[in-house]
């Protein structure tokens, strides 16, 4: 019952999260903002929802996880239906930095509590956390549009009673013991070099999954436009891609107690490589291209939870952290680098960027052949 706890409170957490998009034309709408102002919501609520989830992260590690663990979904549930009462742009942003601080709260402290037998455990819990994420995401837009369309925006406040109900079932079901699993320590130290070094091979790896998962999910819809797609079209090829994305995780760890980590790692490369090329060289908007979407996404992302669990075993003392460097930094870091892509897009086009796209998965696979770690990643955590 646990972990279950833990998976449901991730997947309300990211519905929590994936709410944001569907409700931008109703404030662009009931508050006269520009594109520019929409858009830039996004960004501010990305950057407080990701970015500084290393630093929270450290913190658990060092005074316990227990209390940011129960009372994030409270929290996030609270300032996301408050955004039904925002009275102007500068409210929307309080709430979307307040919540996004929940958020932040809440992830290291998700991969930190949910429990596993060992090590080979390990990457199989975490691709279900994972798993739970990603639904949470599918979920999420559709149920609060439901909601708005039949209760209203002054109703979204009721929003919040799943927060505080997975609150309580939190408090209830993890162990009160693990507030005092971490010692506290006195001082205020940060040892970047212990945490970072490790994994450093892991986070150029996952940044590079990142990077490319975030501009096929931002540039693709554009480009099947471009090739006359219909909206709904592309609505499907980006369910299609969110489902292996999904997927991809639980898939990875499965496979890796049958094949070994390392050749799972190699050979989703390998594959990402190929379904790229493929995905450049079907005919467009057809259903064997959104197939092949699908696919790419699974094997984009099978090394995820591999990658994570590895990089736990590297630096045991530092669990939180290292999860959140390889989870929402990360991920905070692909979504600013759209903007860097965007550019790149305007100056050649997109279908050629779309193809270039390949040498991120080419630079895994150099990564994983050469660097150290990813043939064992079992080399030894960090003991003081």
């Amino acid at each position: 019952m646990r972990n279950v706890s833990v998976y449901l409170a991730k997947f309300l957490i990211a519905a929590y999260t994936s709410i944001l998009a569907p409700l931008l034309p109703v404030f662009m709408l009931n508050m006269n903002l520009t594109l520019t102002q929409t858009g830039a919501l996004v960004s501010f609520f990305s950057l407080f929802n990701s970015i500084p989830q290393p630093l929270l992260g450290w913190v658990e590690d060092r005074i316990g996880f227990y209390h940011f663990l129960w009372l994030s979904p409270l929290w996030i549930g609270l300032f996301m239906g408050a955004l039904g009462f925002a009275p102007d742009y500068g409210f929307l942003i309080v709430f979307l930095l307040l919540a996004g601080t929940g958020i932040c709260a809440f992830h290291p402290a998700s991969f930190a509590a949910v429990k596993t037998a060992g090590p080979a455990d390990r990457p199989l819990v975490i691709s279900f956390l994972l798993l739970a994420a990603s639904l949470g995401f599918v979920v999420g837009p559709s149920l609060v549009t439901w909601f708005v369309s039949h209760f209203g925006m002054d109703k979204l406040y009721l929003i919040s009673i799943p927060g505080i109900l997975t609150a309580f079932l939190l408090f209830k079901n993890i162990p009160g013991i693990e507030k005092d699993r971490y010692r506290k320590q006195g001082g205020f130290d940060y040892p970047i070099a212990k945490i970072i070094f490790p994994v450093f091979p892991f986070f150029l790896f996952v940044l590079a999954v990142s990077i490319t998962a975030m501009n096929l999910y931002s540039f693709v819809p554009i480009f099947l436009r471009q090739k006359g797609a219909s909206v709904g079209i592309t609505g499907f090829f980006l369910s299609a891609f969110s489902l292996g994305c999904a997927l991809g995780p639980l898939a990875g760890s499965v496979f890796a107690n049958r094949m070994g980590r390392f050749r799972v790692m190699v050979l989703s490369a390998i594959l990402s490589v190929f379904f790229l090329l493929l995905f450049s060289r079907v005919h467009p908007a057809s259903i064997l291209q959104m197939v092949v979407f699908s696919f790419l996404g699974l094997f984009l992302m099978s090394p995820f939870s591999i990658l994570i669990g590895m990089a736990q075993e590297r630096v045991p003392r530092y669990v939180g952290t290292v999860s959140s460097f390889l989870g929402g930094f990360v991920w905070g870091c692909g979504g600013v680098l759209v903007i860097l892509f965007a550019k790149i897009a305007e100056l050649m086009s997109l279908e050629r960027l779309l193809g270039w796209m390949v040498l991120l998965p080419l630079f895994s696979l150099a990564l994983l052949l050469t660097a150290p770690g990813f043939r064992t990643g079992e080399d030894g955590g960090l003991h003081e």
